[in-house]
C-alpha cells in the first residue's frame, strides 16, 4: 500500500525532481533521509493530485482551470468548480486535453 511522503530536501524521485515541501506517493518499506512520513488531510489531497497527475485550480474572476502536477494549466479547458474537477478526472482516465480552436472551428495554424 501506498504512503505519503513529505520531501525534506531537493530530491529526484521516480523521474521527476520534487522540492522541499511537495508529497509524493511512493510504495517504500524504509524512506531516505529526504523523505518523512507525512500524515493530514491537506497533504493527502496533495498527494493524491499529484499521484492523479490532474487537478482542478482557480484561475481567478470565479473561474477554474486544470493544471498538472507541475503545476501548469494544460489545454484551454475553463468553468466552475465542478466541471473543472470533472474535466481533471477525464484527464486522469486517459481523456485527450481540449485544444485551442479559432472562431471558424478550424485547429489554428502551427
Amino acid at each position: 500500500m501506498p504512503k505519503r511522503y513529505e520531501v525534506l530536501e531537493r530530491s529526484f524521485i521516480n523521474g521527476r525532481l520534487y522540492e522541499k515541501g511537495e508529497t509524493v506517493l511512493l510504495e517504500i518499506d524504509s524512506p531516505g533521509g529526504n523523505l518523512k512520513l507525512s500524515s493530514g488531510k491537506a497533504s493527502a489531497q496533495s498527494a493524491q493530485a499529484a499521484a492523479d497527475g490532474y487537478s482542478a485550480a482557480r484561475s481567478g474572476a470565479g473561474k477554474f482551470v486544470v493544471k498538472d502536477a507541475a503545476g501548469q494549466m494544460v489545454g484551454t479547458f475553463t468553468g466552475t468548480k465542478e466541471e473543472a474537477e470533472k474535466e481533471a478526472e477525464r484527464l486522469n482516465q486517459g481523456g485527450a486535453i481540449a485544444v485551442a480552436q479559432d472562431a471558424q472551428g478550424d485547429l489554428p495554424d502551427a
